[in-house]
Protein backbone atom coordinates (compact mmCIF):
# COMPACT_ATOMS: atom_id res chain seq x y z
CA UNK A 1 0.00 0.00 0.00
CA UNK A 2 0.89 3.81 -0.50
CA UNK A 3 2.18 5.81 2.11
CA UNK A 4 -0.99 8.37 3.11
CA UNK A 5 0.19 11.85 2.56
CA UNK A 6 -1.17 15.16 0.55
CA UNK A 7 -0.76 14.86 -3.36
CA UNK A 8 -0.29 17.88 -4.76
CA UNK A 9 -1.25 16.63 -8.23
CA UNK A 10 -3.64 14.05 -6.84
CA UNK A 11 -6.07 12.00 -10.25
CA UNK A 12 -9.65 13.39 -8.82
CA UNK A 13 -11.92 14.49 -11.09
CA UNK A 14 -14.80 15.49 -8.67
CA UNK A 15 -14.94 15.13 -4.64
CA UNK A 16 -18.03 15.49 -2.70
CA UNK A 17 -19.61 15.91 0.12
CA UNK A 18 -23.45 14.23 0.42
CA UNK A 19 -26.33 14.70 3.16
CA UNK A 20 -29.33 12.94 3.26
CA UNK A 21 -32.45 14.94 5.40
CA UNK A 22 -35.76 14.36 6.09
CA UNK A 23 -37.52 17.28 5.17
CA UNK A 24 -40.10 19.90 6.68
CA UNK A 25 -43.19 18.71 6.35
CA UNK A 26 -45.26 20.19 3.56
CA UNK A 27 -41.82 21.71 1.93
CA UNK A 28 -42.71 21.80 -2.19
CA UNK A 29 -40.27 22.08 -5.24
CA UNK A 30 -41.65 25.65 -5.53
CA UNK A 31 -41.24 26.17 -1.67
CA UNK A 32 -37.69 25.26 -2.61
CA UNK A 33 -36.91 26.76 -5.61
CA UNK A 34 -38.31 30.56 -4.29
CA UNK A 35 -36.54 30.62 -0.83
CA UNK A 36 -32.89 29.56 -2.97
CA UNK A 37 -33.76 31.97 -5.40
CA UNK A 38 -33.91 34.47 -2.76
CA UNK A 39 -30.63 33.96 -1.39
CA UNK A 40 -26.89 35.49 -2.81
CA UNK A 41 -24.40 33.24 -1.97
CA UNK A 42 -22.16 33.33 -5.34
CA UNK A 43 -23.78 30.76 -6.98
CA UNK A 44 -26.44 30.20 -9.96
CA UNK A 45 -28.93 27.92 -10.61
CA UNK A 46 -27.68 25.59 -14.06
CA UNK A 47 -31.19 23.09 -13.84
CA UNK A 48 -34.05 21.80 -11.87
CA UNK A 49 -33.36 18.36 -10.31
CA UNK A 50 -35.51 15.32 -11.39
CA UNK A 51 -36.52 12.20 -10.41
CA UNK A 52 -38.49 10.00 -12.36
CA UNK A 53 -41.34 7.20 -11.32
CA UNK A 54 -42.60 4.16 -13.28
CA UNK A 55 -45.72 2.20 -13.08
CA UNK A 56 -46.73 -0.84 -14.21
CA UNK A 57 -49.93 -2.96 -13.75
CA UNK A 58 -51.77 -5.91 -15.21
CA UNK A 59 -54.92 -5.21 -17.65
CA UNK A 60 -58.02 -7.34 -17.50
CA UNK A 61 -59.69 -9.83 -20.38
CA UNK A 62 -55.82 -10.13 -21.85
CA UNK A 63 -55.47 -6.48 -22.38
CA UNK A 64 -52.15 -5.55 -23.12
CA UNK A 65 -50.18 -4.20 -19.20
CA UNK A 66 -50.51 -0.78 -18.83
CA UNK A 67 -47.49 1.33 -17.87
CA UNK A 68 -46.84 4.58 -16.68
CA UNK A 69 -43.83 6.92 -16.18
CA UNK A 70 -43.53 10.28 -14.80
CA UNK A 71 -40.83 12.85 -13.38
CA UNK A 72 -41.24 15.32 -10.41
CA UNK A 73 -38.77 18.47 -9.85
CA UNK A 74 -37.00 17.62 -6.07
CA UNK A 75 -34.34 19.77 -6.56
CA UNK A 76 -31.80 22.46 -7.89
CA UNK A 77 -28.90 22.52 -9.46
CA UNK A 78 -26.58 25.70 -9.26
CA UNK A 79 -23.01 25.94 -10.26
CA UNK A 80 -20.19 28.58 -8.21
CA UNK A 81 -19.05 31.55 -10.53
CA UNK A 82 -16.00 30.10 -11.43
CA UNK A 83 -18.07 26.65 -12.18
CA UNK A 84 -15.41 24.86 -10.25
CA UNK A 85 -18.30 23.87 -7.54
CA UNK A 86 -21.24 22.46 -8.02
CA UNK A 87 -24.25 22.00 -5.68
CA UNK A 88 -27.29 20.25 -5.40
CA UNK A 89 -30.20 21.86 -2.63
CA UNK A 90 -32.40 18.64 -2.92
CA UNK A 91 -35.79 18.14 -0.91
CA UNK A 92 -34.34 15.26 0.62
CA UNK A 93 -30.66 16.94 0.92
CA UNK A 94 -27.52 18.50 0.00
CA UNK A 95 -24.35 18.16 -1.59
CA UNK A 96 -21.52 19.73 -3.01
CA UNK A 97 -19.29 18.68 -5.68
CA UNK A 98 -15.64 20.10 -6.11
CA UNK A 99 -14.36 19.65 -10.07
CA UNK A 100 -10.50 19.71 -11.17
CA UNK A 101 -8.59 21.05 -10.31
CA UNK A 102 -8.62 19.68 -6.75
CA UNK A 103 -7.88 21.27 -3.80
CA UNK A 104 -7.44 19.86 -0.52
CA UNK A 105 -10.11 18.59 1.80
CA UNK A 106 -10.22 21.84 4.06
CA UNK A 107 -11.19 23.68 1.07
CA UNK A 108 -14.24 21.61 0.27
CA UNK A 109 -15.03 21.57 4.00
CA UNK A 110 -15.39 25.07 4.22
CA UNK A 111 -17.28 25.38 1.17
CA UNK A 112 -19.95 22.47 2.24
CA UNK A 113 -20.31 24.45 5.61
CA UNK A 114 -21.00 27.50 4.39
CA UNK A 115 -23.77 26.03 1.48
CA UNK A 116 -25.31 23.85 4.65
CA UNK A 117 -25.98 26.71 7.10
CA UNK A 118 -27.90 28.72 4.01
CA UNK A 119 -29.71 25.26 3.35
CA UNK A 120 -31.04 24.72 6.87
CA UNK A 121 -31.78 28.07 7.45
CA UNK A 122 -33.65 28.44 4.07
CA UNK A 123 -35.34 25.01 3.95
CA UNK A 124 -35.38 23.55 8.01
CA UNK A 125 -34.93 20.38 7.51
CA UNK A 126 -35.81 17.76 10.43
CA UNK A 127 -33.22 15.54 10.71
CA UNK A 128 -29.76 14.33 9.21
CA UNK A 129 -30.09 10.65 8.39
CA UNK A 130 -26.96 9.87 5.73
CA UNK A 131 -23.73 11.56 5.73
CA UNK A 132 -20.93 10.96 2.62
CA UNK A 133 -17.53 11.90 0.84
CA UNK A 134 -16.97 10.39 -2.11
CA UNK A 135 -13.93 10.89 -4.19
CA UNK A 136 -13.53 9.68 -7.96
CA UNK A 137 -10.19 8.90 -9.19
CA UNK A 138 -8.95 8.75 -12.89
CA UNK A 139 -5.58 6.90 -12.59
CA UNK A 140 -3.84 7.47 -15.58
CA UNK A 141 -1.41 4.94 -15.36
CA UNK A 142 1.61 3.96 -17.70
CA UNK A 143 1.26 0.14 -18.47
CA UNK A 144 1.91 -0.88 -22.04
CA UNK A 145 0.02 -3.90 -23.36
CA UNK A 146 -0.01 -7.09 -21.45
CA UNK A 147 1.82 -5.24 -18.33
CA UNK A 148 0.46 -6.59 -14.63
CA UNK A 149 -1.52 -3.76 -13.02
CA UNK A 150 -0.03 -5.15 -9.46
CA UNK A 151 2.86 -2.57 -10.34
CA UNK A 152 0.21 0.30 -9.61
CA UNK A 153 -2.48 -1.84 -7.66
CA UNK A 154 -2.83 -3.53 -4.78
CA UNK A 155 -4.76 -6.61 -4.27
CA UNK A 156 -5.54 -6.63 -8.15
CA UNK A 157 -6.95 -10.22 -9.47
CA UNK A 158 -4.98 -11.07 -12.13
CA UNK A 159 -5.88 -13.47 -15.01
CA UNK A 160 -4.84 -16.79 -15.40
CA UNK A 161 -1.22 -17.18 -16.76
CA UNK A 162 -3.24 -19.38 -19.66
CA UNK A 163 -5.27 -16.50 -20.45
CA UNK A 164 -4.12 -13.80 -22.89
CA UNK A 165 -2.78 -11.36 -20.72
CA UNK A 166 -3.19 -7.92 -22.90
CA UNK A 167 -6.16 -6.32 -20.67
CA UNK A 168 -8.81 -4.45 -22.27
CA UNK A 169 -11.29 -3.66 -19.87
CA UNK A 170 -12.42 -4.91 -16.11
CA UNK A 171 -14.65 -3.74 -13.31
CA UNK A 172 -14.24 -4.13 -9.98
CA UNK A 173 -16.76 -3.48 -6.85
CA UNK A 174 -16.13 -3.72 -3.07
CA UNK A 175 -18.77 -2.64 -0.50
CA UNK A 176 -17.04 -3.17 2.81
CA UNK A 177 -17.80 -2.45 6.91
CA UNK A 178 -15.83 -0.73 9.07
CA UNK A 179 -16.08 -2.46 12.36
CA UNK A 180 -15.30 -0.27 14.74
CA UNK A 181 -17.86 2.52 13.57
CA UNK A 182 -20.14 0.72 11.37
CA UNK A 183 -19.49 2.91 8.44
CA UNK A 184 -19.14 1.91 5.06
CA UNK A 185 -17.12 2.13 2.39
CA UNK A 186 -17.40 0.86 -1.75
CA UNK A 187 -14.45 0.89 -3.87
CA UNK A 188 -14.68 0.27 -7.54
CA UNK A 189 -11.60 0.15 -10.18
CA UNK A 190 -12.63 0.07 -13.82
CA UNK A 191 -10.98 0.40 -16.84
CA UNK A 192 -13.13 0.29 -19.87
CA UNK A 193 -10.94 0.35 -22.98
CA UNK A 194 -7.17 1.03 -23.70
CA UNK A 195 -7.15 4.59 -25.95
CA UNK A 196 -2.87 4.13 -26.67
CA UNK A 197 0.03 1.96 -25.48
CA UNK A 198 0.80 2.85 -21.99
CA UNK A 199 -1.93 4.60 -20.96
CA UNK A 200 -4.71 2.74 -18.84
CA UNK A 201 -7.36 5.05 -17.09
CA UNK A 202 -8.18 3.21 -14.54
CA UNK A 203 -10.91 4.99 -13.01
CA UNK A 204 -10.78 4.45 -8.74
CA UNK A 205 -13.82 5.39 -7.12
CA UNK A 206 -13.98 5.78 -3.20
CA UNK A 207 -17.28 6.20 -1.80
CA UNK A 208 -17.67 6.49 2.29
CA UNK A 209 -20.98 6.84 3.97
CA UNK A 210 -22.96 6.19 7.27
CA UNK A 211 -26.52 6.15 8.31
CA UNK A 212 -27.25 9.29 11.15
CA UNK A 213 -30.08 10.48 13.22
CA UNK A 214 -28.50 14.04 14.69
CA UNK A 215 -29.93 17.84 14.46
CA UNK A 216 -28.66 19.43 11.61
CA UNK A 217 -27.23 22.40 13.21
CA UNK A 218 -25.34 18.90 15.44
CA UNK A 219 -21.42 19.71 14.91
CA UNK A 220 -21.36 16.41 15.05
CA UNK A 221 -22.22 15.99 11.73
CA UNK A 222 -18.32 17.72 10.90
CA UNK A 223 -16.85 15.20 13.28
CA UNK A 224 -18.88 12.64 11.09
CA UNK A 225 -17.25 14.04 7.79
CA UNK A 226 -13.60 14.07 9.34
CA UNK A 227 -13.69 10.00 10.28
CA UNK A 228 -15.14 9.30 6.83
CA UNK A 229 -12.91 11.02 5.35
CA UNK A 230 -10.18 8.72 6.81
CA UNK A 231 -11.80 5.85 6.14
CA UNK A 232 -11.81 7.20 2.57
CA UNK A 233 -8.09 7.93 2.90
CA UNK A 234 -7.28 4.69 3.89
CA UNK A 235 -9.35 2.92 1.21
CA UNK A 236 -7.86 5.39 -1.29
CA UNK A 237 -3.74 4.38 -0.44
CA UNK A 238 -4.72 1.03 0.14
CA UNK A 239 -5.63 0.28 -3.39
CA UNK A 240 -2.97 2.21 -4.20
CA UNK A 241 0.92 1.25 -4.26
CA UNK A 242 3.68 3.81 -3.68
CA UNK A 243 4.85 3.78 -7.36
CA UNK A 244 1.35 4.71 -8.28
CA UNK A 245 1.39 7.54 -5.47
CA UNK A 246 4.34 9.11 -6.73
CA UNK A 247 2.93 10.00 -9.86
CA UNK A 248 0.66 12.53 -8.51
CA UNK A 249 3.25 14.04 -6.61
Amino acid sequence: MARQRHLPHAPITEALIDIHVIPRDGLTFAGLKSAIDEADFGYYVKNPISQGTFAFSLAPNGQPPQTAAEAAQVGLRLHSADEKYVAQFRLAGFTLSRLPPYEKWENLLEEARRLWAIYVERLAPTRVVRVATRFINNLQLPLETGASFQTYVNKWIDVPEEAPQAVEAFFQRFRLVDSASGARVIVTLALDGMPAPGSAPVILDVDAFTGVDINPTDQKLWTILERLRELKNRSFFGTITERAAELYE
